[in-house]
């Protein structure tokens, strides 16, 4: 399989990027018999064809935490403190930067600026500006080239944002996920308690998960119908039932895991993209909430245990969900691909590996160079900050043909989840292949507003019989 992604596939929306606080999504699929998503996530709106959903910083704080999932009631989350107005305003600064960058032609602003376009005109462009490019506006060095990137992840002196307030405050992102703020340090003192057969997770081996990922995604596929939303309706609900149970939590922690873990799904773009303030209210909430769940749920709830089991879900949770999305996306543009799967579901495999070079379900990461160093030639004082454009770098002409591709699960905020990610997309695949041979679209597309780092669906509308 080997046809080039369609980040605008035919058929497929994107939301209109010609303001910086407003975006156009779709509502749910026409046959699903629970009420459409009224929270405060810009990711589905109301109406019979497309709805504005709400993308203002100056959305209420008091608005609900998304609950859009079917089977999911509401989950009370612990009000969050009182807003800082130098943090709201900060974000929407931030934002406007991001925006004013887009305006002055820079490649680098464009692509955070929209995030649902194809980017990968400005990625070139990033990438005929030589190994490494300055965006001026946005005080950021972006590189498209393979043997750059690598070298950024090899070196220690490039590191993820640390801990605590102090990193957001650094690079201007007041909302940073407190749960993704990993730097190399922590990802490798954690690392080894997710590790599969270690002290978190009950499978001993990939095959062990695969062969339970099939057996829920199985089930889960029998309630659903013919017509159903493949991000919402599936992989959202798959990806959570897996992890929580990978990590031996309790049926009702369980319960409120599933239902709260889809709330965090804006965390990695948070990561180089602000977030509405109503989002990012919801979602450091559900945070909390789920902070709470794990400290109760896991057999060893320690300090460590707990925020390895954090980075793990929320870094998969996601991610996951855009790699099976991708996946499905690619395989059906192909003739007869999805028709392949579904003959011999082992194919997953293959198809997994070819998405995550061609259509990665991150395709920005970050760094911030912690001491004086050298890259490509180019000094960097420290606090210069560096993004690795992973789509670009999976695409350059001149790293091997035969190279394994770029980023996941290898890369930092991975480094505890990046494993489980690809071995429950193949399974989730599979089965998916398996159950719905004639699987197809059944309506417009829609990618989420601001999500410039994975292009997540907002909407993907999906029937299991021709």
């Amino acid at each position: 399989m080997t046809a080039e992604p369609l980040t605008d596939a035919p058929g497929r929306a994107t939301a209109p990027a010609d303001a910086p606080d407003r975006a156009t999504v779709r509502t749910g699929t026409p046959d699903r018999a629970t009420a459409p998503y009224q929270g405060t996530g810009p990711d589905q709106g109301t109406g019979p064809d497309r709805a504005t959903a709400p993308d203002h910083e100056t959305a209420p704080d008091h608005a609900a935490v998304p609950t859009d999932a079917p089977d999911r009631a509401a989950v009370p989350y612990p009000e969050a403190a009182p807003t800082d107005p130098r943090r709201a305003r900060g974000n929407q600064l931030t934002r406007a930067a991001q925006w004013f960058a887009g305006t002055r032609n820079d490649p680098y602003g464009l692509i955070l600026r929209s995030g649902t376009e194809d980017p990968r005109p400005h990625e070139e462009r990033v990438r005929a500006e030589g190994p490494l490019f300055h965006s001026a506006p946005l005080d950021t060095w972006v590189t498209a080239d393979r043997a750059v990137a690598e070298a950024v992840v090899a070196d220690p002196a490039f590191d993820g944002p640390r801990p605590g307030p102090e990193a957001a405050a650094g690079d201007g992102l007041p909302y940073r996920s407190a749960v993704l703020a990993v730097d190399r340090a922590t990802a490798a003192r954690l690392a080894p308690l997710t590790a599969l057969g270690g002290p978190m997770l009950w499978a001993p081996e990939e095959e062990c998960v695969e062969k339970r990922t099939v057996t829920l995604a199985r089930a889960l596929l029998a309630g659903l119908g013919d017509r159903f939303d493949l991000a919402e309706d599936f992989a959202r609900r798959l990806v959570g039932r897996v992890i929580g149970e990978q990590l031996g939590l309790p049926e009702a922690a369980h319960e409120r895991f599933v239902r709260i873990l889809p709330d965090c799904r804006h965390a990695l773009d948070g990561l180089l993209c602000p977030q509405p303030h109503a989002v990012v209210r919801a979602a450091e909430r559900a945070e909390a909430a789920l902070s709470a769940v794990l400290a109760e749920g896991l057999h060893e709830a320690g300090e460590d245990s707990v925020r390895a089991a954090r980075i793990l879900a929320v870094g998969a949770a996601e991610t996951t969900v855009v790699l099976v999305a991708n996946a499905v996306r690619r395989l059906l543009a192909e003739p007869g691909a999805w028709q392949r799967l579904a003959a011999d579901p082992a194919l997953a495999a293959g198809a997994v590996r070819d998405t995550l070079r061609l259509a990665p379900p991150v395709r920005l990461e970050t760094r911030t160079a912690r001491a004086d160093t050298v890259l490509a030639g180019t000094e960097l004082p420290a606090g210069s900050r560096v993004t690795l454009l992973v789509a670009a770098v999976n695409r350059d002409p001149a790293a091997p043909a035969d190279a394994a591709p770029f980023g996941l699960p290898g890369d930092l905020h991975f480094a505890l989840s990046g494993r489980l990610v690809t071995v429950i997309a193949r399974a989730a695949l599979g089965a998916l292949a398996g159950t719905l041979p004639a699987l197809r679209t059944a309506g417009e597309e829609v990618t989420r507003p601001r999500s410039p780092v994975l292009a997540a669906p907002a909407r993907l509308p999906v029937a299991g019989t021709a």
